[in-house]
């Protein structure tokens, strides 16, 4: 008998949704549901993985029990009851191209269509988060860590119990507890992509458990020391989620890393963050803006010094402005080789390229309200040119209309640039923004929300005789809300 199999995958190069592929119409893939079923009053099926079984190594009397379901479709992604309740000592009854079961096949397949495509800022040939899958295909700690990130997504997307993700997470865990106790496994770059994927996994279930990864980490990476050998996306990957930690919660950053994100150079054109969504040489700067906000809180600076490095920090800050008819390119903050844009989503190449603009220069403005404010008592009025920011990046969110590409990453912005907002159009229009991110199906987008939400209050409060003024970092603390808003 031939064992020979075919790709269980039905083909969709395109990556239209499935109602448009099926009626052979032009389809936008729009998230979660294209505008074109839409403005038909059709319903979308989505753009989840369909898989054509093989039935050619099904038993037959599996092949008769299953033949109506096995005919039928995955619509909107859902995975068959049937393909979860396989017998695991027996032969999968699909194996696809990855070498994986069913189950496992469609989870990481979620992971590498979907996941890969919205949780960075910028999609593209080279996304960091698919080259994971020759590491996954041989190391189970990175595989079962994938997959629970997939299933506890996917349940959120399609708005369905979680029965599958809390499987692999134990067994991620369990994986990476017992590389921690193997001289020759726990420096393997292996460990740090297992540890990185358990971090995803909390921080898109608004979970704050993403903290004690970060610590494993930070331990981690200084333990190794050489990390000469890291991949630069996964350097990249620490450097964001080390970055954010230290923005809103006011914690000192992992020293190594600053020479990390040296890796980006301004002698080739400007370059995008593809990870972050903003100029490759920022990253390093709103790292040392973290460090000056550590610095800030302690009783022996002086004002005067804050203020002194303050504005040293906002020239340079200045310096990573998107000049006028610049040549973008795509890259990371740990990686000097920046490539052209390839287009892997709904977006025309130069729509992409002037959304990866605009929300650079997004980036940036909200950058220099975070160094303002510093420096700056809370509800003091904004200096002439941070006001000027602050109404710039407004005016930028309109050229990034939506959560696909470039502004899926924009909730740190949302949370720096809402909260100098008193005016309640504005307000409403940050809350349109964060509705249209919760759409993505990653919670921290609700954490956000939220936190804005009782910042707004608070600021009202002020206005009002009823509270005292209090940085948007001390609500996110007081109101027990510690997440990473990228």
């Amino acid at each position: 008998m031939d064992l020979t199999l075919r790709n269980p995958e039905l083909d969709n190069e395109d990556g239209a949704c499935w109602t448009c592929l099926s009626h052979k119409r032009k389809c936008d893939r729009m998230l979660p549901k294209c505008r074109a079923c839409h403005e038909r009053g059709v319903k979308c099926s989505g753009y989840g993985v369909r898989i054509s079984w093989p039935k050619d190594i099904w038993a037959p009397k599996q092949q008769r029990r299953h033949k109506q379901r096995a005919s039928g479709s995955l619509a909107q992604g859902s995975l068959p009851a049937d393909a979860v309740r396989l017998d695991r000592h027996a032969l999968p009854s699909s194996i696809s191209t990855l070498t994986l079961p069913t189950t496992e096949s469609f989870y990481m397949q979620h992971f590498l269509r979907n996941i890969a495509r919205i949780a960075l800022a910028i999609d593209h040939d080279d996304n960091g988060y698919r080259s994971l899958l020759p590491m996954a295909l041989t190391e189970p700690c990175v595989l079962n860590a994938a997959l629970a990130v997939a299933a506890s997504h996917h349940s959120r997307w399609q708005r369905i119990p979680d029965t599958m993700s809390r499987k692999y997470l134990r067994a991620a865990c369990k994986a990476v507890r017992d590389r921690f106790t193997d001289p020759r496994l726990i420096k393997s770059p292996a460990t740090l992509a297992a540890m990185l994927l358990l971090v995803s996994y909390e921080v898109f279930s608004g979970s704050s458990r993403w903290k004690g990864h970060h610590t494993a980490i930070r331990g981690w990476i200084q333990g190794r020391r050489d990390c000469s050998d890291i991949d630069s996306f996964l350097k990249n990957w620490v450097c964001l989620i080390d970055t954010q930690n230290a923005l809103n919660l006011g914690t000192s950053t992992i020293p190594e890393l600053e020479e990390w994100m040296g890796a980006a150079s301004s002698d080739r054109g400007y370059t995008v963050d593809a990870l972050f969504g903003c100029s490759a040489r920022l990253p390093r700067l709103m790292a040392a803006a973290s460090r000056l906000y550590v610095a800030s809180k302690q009783a022996e600076i002086s004002e005067d010094w804050v203020r002194s490095q303050a504005e040293s920090l906002q020239t340079r800050i200045r310096s990573t402005r998107l000049q006028d008819n610049s040549q973008i390119m795509i890259g990371l903050s740990c990686n000097d080789t920046p490539q052209e844009f390839s287009v892997t989503v709904g977006v025309d190449r130069e729509e992409l390229r002037r959304r990866a603009g605009a929300t650079a220069e997004i980036f940036r403005h909200a950058a220099h309200i975070y160094v303002h404010r510093i420096a700056h008592a809370p509800m003091e009025a904004l200096t002439p040119e941070t006001q000027d920011s602050l109404e710039t990046a407004l005016q930028l969110l309109t050229q990034v209309p939506d959560a696909l590409g470039p502004g899926a990453n924009l909730g740190w912005c949302l949370v720096v640039l809402g909260a100098e907002l008193d005016i309640a159009e504005q307000r409403e229009y940050i809350n349109s923004r964060w509705d249209g991110l919760h759409l993505l199906g990653i919670d921290n987008t609700r954490n956000g929300q939220k936190i804005l939400d009782e910042v707004w209050n608070h600021r009202d409060l002020v206005r009002r005789g009823f509270a005292t003024p209090e940085r948007w970092q001390d609500t996110m603390q007081r109101i027990g809300q510690s997440q990473i808003l990228v």
